[in-house]
């Protein structure tokens, strides 16, 4: 009776070829994770607006007093040319969206970045402009849309990196300072604080501080 044998060398290459493939298919299904997990569990999205609206309530109890001197800030000049709904811009990661505002942070999520209410705004600078958006959004939004508005590619951003906000026709330039993972809000001097999920099911944020220099 013949008896077949498999050399070492053959039996490794059959496990890198394997191994190869189930790395690639992991790496390819885990950017897309989330999005599967959201149309499973159709009430994961709704949770992580309630978390990221918990940040923005724990940032509100530590609103920092504000100074007794008055500085009243030199503004940019009017831009007509600038869109009339105010705006952010990273031009490093992609992102260009409408700022929203309001109380109901599960529905102006849905409807991309909002801004934390009871804080500063450009031209108001005694408190810092708190920013928030999702990473991963929503199953309906568009690929589009996803790319102008959500904050999936936050993490990327690094110190001396640059961030746009219009405001009132107004452009104001800001550089990021530092960077950090936490729970919460640490530094509150900053003009302009952003932050998102750090990971889908997490309550980990990543947070971005910046400051303003025009």
């Amino acid at each position: 009776m013949l008896q077949l044998t498999m050399s070492p060398k053959k039996r490794f290459f059959i496990f890198a070829g394997i191994s190869f493939w189930i790395f690639t298919l992991v790496f390819a299904i885990l950017p897309s994770w989330p999005h599967i997990y959201y149309r499973l569990q159709p009430q994961a999205s709704n949770l992580l607006a309630t978390t990221i609206a918990d940040t923005a309530t724990e940032a509100q109890e530590m609103i920092p007093t504000p100074t007794t001197l008055e500085i009243i800030p030199v503004l940019p000049d009017v831009d007509p040319s600038l869109p009339a709904e105010n705006g952010l811009i990273i031009d490093k990661i992609g992102v260009r969206g409408e700022i929203h505002e309001g109380e109901d942070t599960e529905k102006i999520l849905r409807t991309g970045i909002w801004r934390v209410p009871e804080f500063g705004t450009p031209p108001e600078n005694d408190l810092p402009v708190i920013i928030a958006a999702h990473r991963w959004g929503y199953l309906e939004w568009s690929a589009a849309f996803r790319k102008l508005n959500s904050f999936y590619n936050l993490p990327q951003l690094k110190v001396g990196d640059t961030i746009q906000v219009v405001w009132d026709q107004r452009q104001y330039e800001y550089k990021v300072y530092s960077t950090e993972t936490g729970t919460k809000i640490t530094d509150y001097n900053a003009k302009l604080i952003l932050y998102t999920c750090q990971l889908w099911n997490s309550p980990v944020r990543f947070f971005v501080y910046a400051d303003r220099v025009n």
